[in-house]
């Protein structure tokens, strides 16, 4: 397990598609996150009233500008960075 901060770098419309990206990033040999994916899978199902509207895309900060780049490299939009961030 790495001891290092996690830092979203793409926002999408829905789950499903940030999953996708996710295997984009993976398969370039970049490890990724997609959050909101894991409360689905704790529930056993998509929650009622669409609680997560939004699926994210989140990297270990070592590999936050070559994931950019590789997103970038498949024309995938990208989320501005937050102030906590």
């Amino acid at each position: 397990m790495r001891d290092e901060r996690l830092v979203t770098i793409a926002e999408f419309g829905t789950i499903a598609e940030a999953c996708i990206v996710k295997g984009v990033l993976e398969q370039a040999g970049i490890r990724a996150l997609v959050p909101e994916e894991h409360m689905v899978r704790l529930r056993g199902g998509l929650f009622p009233g669409n609680i997560f509207p939004v699926g994210t895309i989140q990297v270990f900060e070592s590999d936050r500008n070559r994931a950019i780049a590789e997103l970038r490299r498949h024309e995938i939009r990208l989320v501005k960075p937050t102030p906590a961030e």
